[in-house]
């Protein structure tokens, strides 16, 4: 079986064309790039004041840490606050401004006299804003990732490898890449000598953060990352990290470890409070820090507990009855939860799913939505576009807001263009479950998966089909988890986990068929194997 195994890793990693830090394309291959860098010089160096509007997710929080940083290296900014500096910068606040730069953000940049504004993770929707900036003498200079529409803004210069991809060979790159990229023609034009690998760290962890499919430069962003997370490069990452002691970090660690605690303070409360401890090189600063972002973390946990128990009847209806799109909405609904909750709903029932809840301020249905296997969330949501007030985002993830008479038009067009989907469509790319015994499951197995790190997007870990004996153990969450014993037809016997199926009961005591995954996890002895289980009710 190792083999077999060895052979398939082998082959998918063979097709996802990875590089290495020393290949990552070039700057110049980036189209509008070189103009938006030499534009930015020409304005600072005429004494004009520039204002970086980032977003609230860690991609955009990571990209504004990355670019600010970049020109506080550069003497143009200050780690202080400070009015008379060159360059400043700003994260909307979900609940007051909304995504990305906005009418709230140009007049910020009015009010504190900045002359141009430079977008990172965002901007390839702001229509009205960017007409506006343009109506008070605001330059805008719009660097995103997000896929456009047909039409986009008139922003001075856009960089954005889906408007305009030329030779780069990577379309699928996070908002903080393409941030990082411009920092590094910046730095070249001027040539400074920086070391442009001092903010890769943070790059390659929106490539986990965003989901980003692992090929080309992106695999080697990832990797970068978990090494500089595992040399605890960052204060920051060594407090989070410090309990770690296995001898290999994974894309998992980091992606459960730091991205969460990082996406609950712009879920929760406001973005610009995790910048300021990235940015931090005050050691006590950034311990007060991580406890902030623990503390606000598990609150964002507590609240997704609660909130999922309030949809979960209506989108096993919607699955009970054939949907192969699930459309979920609650007027009680936290808005800076329902990416998490659409998630969660995607990865149980593995099928794409939306969540929205009742925006009282702008009189709409808000919500997000997530992807399960190979399906292009983008195209599925833009066949309800002309039901949408707007929406943005990319293959994986995407942000709606529809209009209360417009919602039920919106959801049946979506749903109805997601009926084609088959069992296939579900399954992510390159992750076709191995039969095997679990006896054969064990360090040494775990130690040939964990060579081919790192696993994410289009790379997912691989996933074993047996057939066992089913005996529950224990239920957690109210029946939602459950801790079994699996017995296979050699006897071979191994606890598993079940998550968020209410299900389970009704094959206790039975032979069914099942899908896992074996991590590593940590105890008293060292390091051990727990398998994360799932009925498998596709038949995969």
């Amino acid at each position: 079986m190792q083999k077999k195994l060895k052979e398939i890793l082998d082959k998918r990693q063979t097709e996802r064309g990875e590089l290495l830090i020393s290949d990552l394309p070039s700057p110049s291959l980036i189209p509008n790039l070189e103009k938006a860098a030499k534009r930015i010089i020409e304005n600072l160096n005429k004494g004009q004041r520039l204002l970086i509007v980032g977003d609230y997710d860690c991609d955009g929080m990571l990209a504004t840490t990355t670019i600010f940083e970049f020109f506080v290296d550069l003497g143009y900014a200050n780690l202080e606050a400070d009015s008379a500096s060159s360059v400043g910068y700003i994260v909307p606040d979900r609940f007051i401004d909304g995504y990305g730069v906005s009418k709230n953000m140009v007049n910020y940049a009015i009010d504190n006299e900045f002359d141009f504004i430079v977008t990172v993770d965002n901007g390839i929707g702001a229509f009205e804003a960017i007409e506006y900036a343009n109506e008070n003498d605001i330059e805008v200079i719009l660097t995103d990732h997000h896929t456009p529409d047909k039409k986009v803004p008139n922003a001075s210069i856009i960089v954005n490898l889906k408007y305009e991809l030329g030779d780069f060979p990577c379309q699928e790159i996070s908002g903080a890449t393409v941030a990082w990229y411009l920092c590094a023609q910046i730095n070249k034009d001027l040539n400074t000598g920086i070391d442009m690998r001092k903010w890769l760290d943070l790059v390659g962890i929106t490539v986990i953060s965003d989901v980003m499919p692992l090929i080309s430069l992106n695999v080697a962003l990832a990797k970068y990352a978990i090494k500089s997370i595992k040399n605890k490069k960052r204060y920051l990452f060594e407090l989070i990290f410090s309990a770690n002691k296995r001898a290999v970090l994974t894309a998992t660690d980091i992606g459960f470890g730091f991205v969460p605690m990082i996406n609950a303070v712009g879920r929760l409360d406001n973005a610009k409070n995790a910048i300021e401890i990235l940015l931090s090189r005050d050691k006590g600063f950034v311990r007060n820090g991580f406890r902030y972002l623990q503390e606000t973390n598990n609150r964002r946990k507590s609240l997704t507990q609660e909130l999922l128990s309030l949809i979960t009847d209506q989108a096993e209806k919607q699955v009970e009855n054939g949907a192969k799109a699930i459309v979920v909405k609650q007027n009680d609904l936290h808005e800076g939860i329902v990416g998490i909750l659409a998630g969660k709903l995607a990865e149980r029932y593995m099928r794409p799913a939306y969540v929205f809840g009742w925006n009282k301020a702008k009189n709409c249905w808000k919500g997000s939505g997530r992807t399960s296997g190979a399906i292009q969330l983008y195209d599925l949501t833009y066949n309800g576009k002309n039901e949408c007030i707007g929406f943005g985002g990319h293959a994986g993830a995407v942000g709606v807001a529809i209009q209360k008479d417009n919602f039920d038009n919106w959801k049946d067009k979506v749903i109805d263009s997601a009926k084609n989907f088959k069992n296939k469509d579900f399954i992510p790319l390159g992750e076709v479950p191995v039969d095997v015994s679990l006896k054969e499951i064990n360090h040494n197995l775990m130690d040939l998966i964990s060579s081919y790190e790192p696993y994410g997007q289009n790379f997912p870990m691989p996933k074993f089909k047996a057939k066992v004996y089913l005996s529950i153990l224990e239920s957690y969450t109210e029946g939602l988890h459950w801790k079994c014993l699996i017995i296979d037809s050699e006897g071979n016997s191994s606890n598993a986990m079940f998550f968020h199926d209410k299900n389970i009961a009704t094959f206790n005591g039975s032979e069914v068929e099942i899908l896992f995954t074996p991590v590593k996890v940590l105890n008293r002895n060292g390091e051990d194997i727990d398998l994360h289980a799932e009925i498998n009710y596709l038949g995969l």
